[in-house]
């Protein structure tokens, strides 16, 4: 059944588819002149020549020079980097952006994006912002330059378009980490870390998938393709051994609406599903009783909201209102809880 299933979705999903930091804490532009750095000469910070970029704690500046950006590493600021200091450089190494030429950056030191943690001190988290209004980042680890003499930015971040300028702030709740945030033309803000969770989230190349084994011997899978213009498809399929053994699979339609906003119309970190039912299929036993079909009329639409949580390979889904996804057992209890992984297909 899950091979089956699988297959079928690689068929039907990929067809459908087709449809920096500011020293003031402030949202407005960076203009304050950049820390003065001894021990390197980066240059100033000259409105239409040259802008730099320091972390609060002087580990790490960005220069950018007519649309080109370049990091420094100040290694004595770094303590014991544990891996040989001795064998890091510190710079300059070029910085390789995807969506053109870099316009301005931000450099802050935001923990719950380190995701390596294997150095004394969090590592810098560098945010470089692209003349057509995107936003790409990557961690200033000094051994990448080190081994590769260059540094790589992201693919641009999902979503957040039109993007003016940085921020570099506390985080409003929680334990007030800093963070990152982007402004966009309209005035809204997003903090990068939570958009950064997403970039993997309309992978073109994968399904995302979830299987789950229910109480009642049944066995159900969900498989979902989004893409970046707000389409979603997804795939049921199940077997129920109770209810006449009814094996069942039916494809979806439709639409999300993704929340990032700090300042918008909702809570950041919902999404919201608006689906029709395209197709479905459904096997029979000998104990099925004829009203059993009329289940599926009943499912031919899934509106629901949920709360996400992302990461690279993972979106997990928790119910919050609305239509669930999927059952457990015939007509049984909504499923609250959908843990996705990336499942990748390769030429």
């Amino acid at each position: 059944m899950k091979k089956y299933l699988i297959l079928l979705l690689a068929a039907v999903l990929m067809i459908g588819i087709s449809a920096c930091g500011n020293d003031e804490g402030s949202l407005g532009e960076i203009t304050a002149p950049a820390p003065e750095i001894e021990d390197i000469d980066v240059g100033d910070d000259v409105p239409g020549k040259s802008i730099v970029r320091t972390d609060e704690d002087g580990l790490v500046s960005v220069r950018i020079v007519d649309g080109s950006a370049e990091i420094f590493f100040h290694l004595e600021e770094w303590g014991d980097l544990n891996t040989g200091q001795d064998e890091f450089s510190e710079g300059p190494f070029p910085i390789v952006t995807m969506s053109g030429a870099a316009v301005d950056a931000v450099v802050g030191k935001v923990e719950s994006m380190d995701i390596y943690s294997f150095y004394n001190t969090v590592i810098p988290t560098v945010a470089i912002l692209t003349e057509h209004g995107r936003v790409e980042y990557f961690l200033a680890d000094p051994a990448i330059g080190w081994q590769v003499n260059e540094y790589g930015c992201s693919q641009p971040l999902p979503w957040i378009k039109d993007i003016v300028s940085f921020s570099y702030e506390p985080e409003p709740s929680g334990r007030g980490d800093m963070a990152i945030y982007a402004l966009d033309a309209g005035g809204l803000m997003y903090n990068i870390r939570l958009v950064s969770d997403l970039l993997y989230v309309f992978d073109e190349r994968g399904i995302w998938e979830f299987f789950m084994d229910d109480q009642q011997g049944g066995q159900m899978y969900c498989g979902m393709v989004l893409n970046e213009a707000g389409g979603a498809d997804i795939l049921i399929g199940a077997i129920y051994p109770g209810g006449g053994n009814i094996e069942t699979e039916q494809t979806y339609s439709g639409s999300y609406n993704i929340y990032l906003a700090e300042n918008g119309d909702r809570e950041p970190g919902f999404i919201d599903f608006d689906l029709s039912m395209t197709w479905w299929i459904a096997e029979l036993g000998e104990d099925a009783a004829p009203e059993d079909l009329a289940y599926w009329e009943e499912r031919s639409n899934i509106a629901g909201s949920y709360r996400f949580a992302a990461a690279d390979g993972f979106f997990n889904l928790f119910l919050a209102d609305g239509d669930a996804l999927m059952h457990t057992g015939w007509r049984g209890d909504p499923i609250v809880e959908y843990n996705f992984w990336l499942t990748m297909f390769f030429d």
